[in-house]
This record gives C-alpha cells, structure tokens and sequence, in this order.
C-alpha cells in the first residue's frame, strides 16, 4: 500500500534535474522574500512536497481523532477527579484557573499533535502535543502557492489532482461553532428555510458551512487574537486570521494581552474594542511567568466576562508530563482495552527525570535511547539527545537535569526521506546524510521528518510537515519545512 508518493516525485525529479534544480531556485528566492519568517529568518522550504495519498491520510487522520479523544477523556478526569488532578503537580494558582471551566462543551478546540510517521510501514510514534499556541497554519498556505508555480506541481498535475489544506476560514467556523455554545455571546443565526447541498471537505466528511450569510450579523462576537506579541513568531500568520474573522462577518484585532483593560463588566483592546471572544495564541508558560502584568486579563477570564477559546484547561494536554501519566494505572483504569493498547503501541515511556530515573543504569548507559525535555515549554527549546553526545555528555547532562523539571523519554527514531534543498543549508560535517550518498545531484539530502496533525474541535484539519538534516527536529536543530499536499489520481478520459 502506497502512502505517499515519494518514489514518484524522486522519478520525476530525476527525469529532468537541470529544471527542476532552476524551478527550486526560483522558489527558494521567493519564499526568502516572503512573509514567512521564525524571529526574521525565513523558513527553509524543501522542494518535493509531502504528497499523501488517500491511504496515507486516513492513516495520520485516524492517529490524529484517536489520540484527541484520549486527551478529551483525561481533561474530563482531571476536572472530576482530585486524586487524579494531583498526578499532573500544577500550582494551586494554575489549576484554580484550569477549573474555571469556559461556557461550552468542546474541552480541546484546536491542537497540534506531532507525531513520528513512517511513511513507508505506516507505524507512528507521538512526540509533542502543542494545544492553543499552535502555529505554522501560515506556512502551507504560502508554500502552497510558491509549489503551485514549481515544476515538480506541474509534474504531478499530469497523474493527479492535488488538494491543499485550508487552515483558516475552517477554523473561524469551528471556533464561531464553539462560540454559540456559550449562551452569554447570544450568537444567533438568520432564519433560512433555504436548502442548502451538503458539502463535503478534503477529507470527504460533511462539512458544517456555516457562514456570515447564515449568521445574524448584529449578533457575532468581537474577537481578539491574544499573545505577548514579543513570543508571535510570525505576526502576517495572526493577520490571516483576522482577515479571516473579518470575511465571517467579526470584528477582530491583533491584541498585546498586556494592553486589554478590564472595567468590571467588558475587556477591551488599547484602541477601545470590546473584546467577546479570545482566540488565545499565549501559551500558559508564559501567562503564569507574566501573570503580575496581565491582570485585566485575568480578572476577566475569571469572571466569565468573556469567551476564552482555548481556556486555560487546554493546559493539561500541553504540558509533557501528560506522556507519563497517560501510561499510568490511574489513566489506564478509565480507558477502554483498545484506547490502553493504543497508547502501549504510540505513546513513548516518559518518566519525570528525578534521582532514581537519572541513576538507572540503562539510562546511563545505553545513552543512545533517550532524550531529555523540559516538562513545559514549546518551540523546541532545551532538549538533549543522548546520541549527539559522548558518554560522559551524556551523564553529566542527566546530572545537571536531575530535578530540575525535565522528563525523560525513549528515543524514538524519525523516517527520513530525500528532498531538494536549495537553501543556504551547510551539509559539512553531517552524519546523517549516508541515505544521500551517490545521488546524482548536489542539491539532494537526507531529512528526519515530523508529521503535525492540526485538529479543529477533534477533526483532522490540516497537517504541518517540518524536517530537519540531523534527527533533533527544532530551529537549533536546522529546521526545514516542506508543503504538505493530498492527492488523487486522475480519472482516465474514456
């Protein structure tokens, strides 16, 4: 079974390498001069894409809506279960906020789950879960219009029909959808008897097409993307979504969430509009790290003054200590046989990284099996591999993380596949680039890869494929990114 058409596009490559290495190029020029930038250095863009056939999807799709309705069940334990909630260790300040429970039903709206794909077995092991500070839906929108005009689109366009992911309009819809749940907002739609067909997505499943036109337009909440807008890694990405608000029918700002001012009864933003709804882009970390300056926020948050979408219950699936527990008995106890073997098969053993854990001896010494990871953080920061180290590193690295917030982890190792990079990438010195020995072009190399799976309100949305030259997948570790496609073979003419 073919789940992605890897081999064909390395064909069509190499059927005419001179153009293609002249249709990179011009890509490569293109995205260096595009919106897409991490902290003002463009993203490297690989030129083959991730091309999934229907099999390869339903593969990923089905990882993805599996996983989420685990994590919905642990949110929902959490909130009624304390000897439960005293697994996770939060601060008594944190978990207040946590079970300050927003005014609808859908726990966990958006998500990112980042999972280890072998492409060619189909097997998958889950290494992340980001939860409301989710980024990179920009990314595949850009890429996807600069590999619309590449030779290699051109290529495929002959055998197949090729579908992009759309990541913005579709969450506007899902977050209005959860929105409405909240009866505070009084989100009202119009009175149609009209019939409308019944759409379907990328994904062939019904497709909820609620729109401005089906809303009453006096009754739309006001939104406000939030962050420290000084840890936005792209703010064009934030802009999108305003436009995006802004085409359903909302008013909608770009917020710094020092400036909201709160007066008791309504939240606004510094140029004075009331805020109804949040789609928060601040990660937690950096809430409680901040939280003596964000005291409107908070305040309103707390009095239910406004639609916080995610609310601070997303938390419990962002922090990593979440990999632990999910193997543990208390969790194993309220899931059912096949969501228990689920997690035995794709879940790698994690274990917070305290005396007894940094002292095991196959810790130590079969060093080339774990990675160490803060308990919360995001982007990537403050990870050690054990294989890039030499053995005394490697334990003196154990020592120094030793209760100090890490966790430990079992190494799990990525699939790597070729591609065309004509970024200004340096390969010397590379151990990891023997998959690429003898091919007959100095542009093509060997790539760890890491499949995002986007879930808006539990289905799969979209997905965000990042690579790396070395197996560390993070912007330290030369992060590449690469457009991610569906595709269909052509129906023959008769």
């Amino acid at each position: 079974m073919k789940y992605t058409l890897q081999r064909e596009l390395l064909e069509a490559y190499y059927s005419d390498p001179e153009a293609h290495d002249a249709s990179g190029r011009e890509e490569n020029e293109a995205i260096e001069n595009s919106e897409l930038s991490y902290h003002g250095q463009p993203v490297k863009m690989l030129y083959l894409p991730k091309a999934f056939t229907e099999d390869g999807l339903a593969i990923v799709r089905s990882a993805g809506e599996t996983m989420w309705q685990i994590l919905v069940k642990v949110m929902r334990r959490y909130i009624e279960c304390p000897e439960y909630r005293a697994l996770f260790g939060f601060s008594e300040e944190l978990e207040e906020l946590i079970l300050n429970l927003p005014g609808y039903d859908c726990l966990l709206p958006l998500c990112r789950l980042d999972i280890f794909w072998n492409e060619k077995s189909g097997d998958f092991a889950f290494c992340e879960f980001n939860a409301d500070g989710a980024s990179a839906m920009n990314e595949n929108r850009v890429m996807g219009q600069l590999f619309a005009r590449s030779k290699i689109c051109r290529n495929l366009k002959d055998t197949y029909e090729i579908e992009e992911f759309e990541l913005f309009d579709s969450w506007v819809r899902t977050f209005l959808a959860i929105c409405r749940q909240d009866l505070r907002l009084n989100i009202r739609l119009r009175d149609v008897t009209r019939e409308k067909p019944i759409q379907k997505n990328i994904f062939g499943q019904p497709e909820d097409v609620i729109s401005s036109e089906d809303y009453d337009p006096a009754s739309l909440p006001n939104v406000a993307i939030v962050d420290f807008l000084e840890n936005a890694i792209n703010l064009n990405e934030f802009d999108r979504f305003v436009q995006a608000f802004r085409r359903a029918g909302c008013q909608a700002r770009i917020a710094e969430i020092r400036d909201l001012s709160y007066d008791g009864e309504k939240l606004y933003t510094r140029d004075g509009m009331r805020v109804d709804a949040i789609y928060r882009r601040a990660v937690t970390s950096d809430i409680m790290d901040h939280r003596e300056e964000i005291g409107d926020f908070i305040s309103a948050v707390r009095d239910k003054k406004v639609t916080l979408v995610g609310d601070f219950v997303t938390q419990i699936v962002h922090d990593k200590i979440l990999f632990r527990i999910l193997h543990q008995e208390e969790t194993m106890s309220f899931l059912t046989a096949e969501e228990n073997l689920f997690i035995m098969r794709h879940v790698p053993f994690t274990a917070i990284l305290g005396p007894i854990h940094a002292n095991r001896d196959d810790i130590r010494r079969r060093f080339k099996e774990w990675i160490i990871k803060p308990e919360d953080s995001y982007g990537a920061e403050g990870i050690f591999y054990s294989g890039n180290m030499k053995q005394e590193d490697w334990e003196k690295t154990l020592d120094a993380c030793c209760g100090q917030g890490y966790i430990i982890q079992e190494y799990i190792e990525p699939y790597r596949t070729l591609n065309a990079d004509y970024s200004k990438t340096s390969y010397e010195g590379n151990d990891y680039q023997e998959q690429a020995l003898g091919q007959k072009s100095p542009y093509m190399h060997s790539f760890a890869n890491m499949t995002g799976l986007y879930l808006y309100g539990g289905r799969l949305a979209g997905i965000y494929s990042r690579l790396s030259p070395v197996n560390i997948i993070s912007v330290e570790g030369d992060e590449h990114e690469m457009v991610s496609v569906l595709v269909r073979p052509r129906e023959k003419e008769k």
